[in-house]
């Protein structure tokens, strides 16, 4: 494993051999938390074990057959029997209960170089061969709920887990990520942070957290609330609560940059950049977007569109990054999902439990996170950035500072669809509201962007930033239709375009 000062997440070296492969599938839940776990240990020193997800939209083989990883299908007990010395022991839990047991097991074994087991998993490896040490039992333990059983994972194990990554994880997910923790060392925790108190106890471990240095990555109870509570710590979120084989896919690989699109002289028309939600999450790029990417094949192409991906998988998925841009037509633009490295969330706009003001509140803490994003745009190549959901006067500044790479950004503001906003910060960088902001339905699209053109004056160009979402009707093909139909009324004045074409020629005005 290869954890430099400069990477935000470990690389983890694969040499070509014979990995031993098993079906997600063919164990119990409570074996999957074991070799998981097991799974991280040992791809620490090389990978050696993978996880066929069967579950996944596009099977669970077909990355490993992309990135040319030889595997062989073996026994769940097999692999058990041919690892276990690796570990120094186990961490013996129950959920009797509770689930939330399973979270403190894999925190409490990530520091002491143990696989997390249930007494009956124990037994039969014991059956099989296998006698491991009994590092900590658990299974004593009576708290209830979530509240207690993090904070006694605060005080009792904390101080000994990184502080560089920590993990939001529902139990329920019983195997993804797990590798992860269980390679570097992470706590892994779910509160609900729409409960002022369960809310408390997450912000011990982000204080402790430092911002541009550290990263959580998971998901939570609910959206807006979970990140919310890391942005408040000038943190981010890496969405990817169903994300697996972690330390399979990452890998320390360079990345092949697309050509940026053509930069035109300015004419007098109506400039449209259409994104396409919702790329943050690695989980989406590692299993939907794979087979929505090759299903439109044939319809990517005929009109420009802007796909959001995480700046986050030159490190965690250099070949899926690269898969994506390799496999892309010149009018396929890739750009950075909210707001940077990781989704973080500067100002709520939505009035939801949680109440909407600016969650940082310290913008230095938020200069820290733009650096950070700043240097993996680079790194991805990604020339903007789509921000959930607004930024302050001063936050604009600081991505015009500290993101010189960026060409401009979007905010999405979730108002109705009238805009309201397209500014610059001082340095020219352009910031345009997203109109509609997330559009689901043609119909919905296309009488925003109709309504858009009837509104221009034509005496100068207009610039509209629009996105739709990827769980909609809206696909390649009807996207090139409404911009063939939009093209024959204005006659040729509307122009779908790159992002990256877009803010340059506002960069004109």
């Amino acid at each position: 494993m290869q954890w430099q000062n400069d990477r935000m997440f470990p690389a983890f070296e694969y040499d070509g051999r014979v990995l031993d492969a098993v079906e997600s599938p063919s164990m119990t839940r409570d074996e999957l938390v074991a070799f998981s776990s097991l799974q991280g240990i040992v791809n620490r020193s090389g990978v050696r074990i993978l996880l066929l997800d069967m579950m996944c939209d596009q099977g669970g083989d077909t990355w490993p057959r992309t990135m040319g990883l030889s595997y062989r299908r073996t026994y769940y007990y097999s692999v058990m029997q041919k690892y276990a010395s690796v570990a120094d022991g186990v961490v013996l839990y129950s959920e009797q209960h509770s689930k939330h047991y399973i979270n403190l097991a894999c925190s409490a074994a990530s520091t002491m170089n143990a696989i997390p087991m249930t007494r009956p998993v124990y037994e039969a490896l014991r059956m099989h061969g296998v006698t491991l040490r009994i590092l900590e039992d658990l299974t004593a333990l009576t708290m209830e709920t979530p509240r207690e059983i993090y904070t006694y994972l605060y005080e009792r194990y904390w101080h000994k887990n990184t502080h560089h990554i920590i993990v939001s994880q529902n139990p329920d997910e019983v195997f993804h990520i797990r590798d992860l923790i269980a390679a570097v060392g992470c706590a892994v925790v779910f509160l609900e942070n729409r409960n002022e108190d369960d809310r408390n106890v997450y912000r011990r471990f982000l204080a402790d957290m430092t911002p541009g240095q550290s990263v959580a990555i998971g998901w939570y109870t609910e959206e807006r609330s979970g990140i919310t509570a890391t942005t408040e710590y000038g943190l981010s979120t890496v969405p990817g609560d169903l994300y697996c084989n972690f330390t399979v896919y990452a890998q320390n690989k360079p990345i092949t940059l697309r050509p940026e699109g053509e930069v035109k002289p300015l004419e007098n028309k109506m400039y449209v950049a259409l994104f396409v939600s919702d790329g943050d999450n690695i989980q989406y790029i590692q299993r939907y977007m794979r087979k929505y990417w090759e299903q439109q094949e044939k319809s990517r192409g005929k009109a420009c569109i802007n796909w959001t991906i995480s700046p986050a998988l030159c490190e965690v998925a250099p070949d899926m990054l690269n898969y994506y841009y390799a496999h892309s037509t010149d009018k396929d633009c890739f750009v950075s999902g909210p707001s940077g490295f990781g989704y973080a969330m500067p100002v709520n706009t939505l009035q939801e439990e949680i109440d909407a003001k600016n969650y940082v509140r310290d913008d230095a803490l938020f200069a820290e996170y733009v650096k950070l994003s700043n240097r993996y745009f680079e790194k991805s190549g990604l020339r903007a950035v789509t921000v959930w959901d607004n930024l302050t006067e001063n936050q604009r500044r600081i991505y015009a500072e500290h993101a010189p790479y960026l060409y401009g950004l979007t905010v999405q503001l979730f108002t109705d669809d009238r805009e309201s906003i397209s500014s610059r910060a001082e340095n020219g960088m352009p910031i345009k509201q997203l109109t509609p902001c997330y559009s689901t339905t043609v119909e919905h699209l296309s009488k925003v962007l109709h309504r858009e053109y009837h509104a221009w004056d034509q005496t100068a160009p207009k610039f509209v930033a629009a996105q739709y979402s990827v769980w909609g009707e809206l696909t390649p093909d009807r996207v090139a239709e409404l911009e063939a139909t939009l093209k024959a009324l204005s006659g040729d004045r509307v122009e779908f375009v790159r992002a990256d074409s877009f803010f340059q020629m506002m960069r004109m005005q």
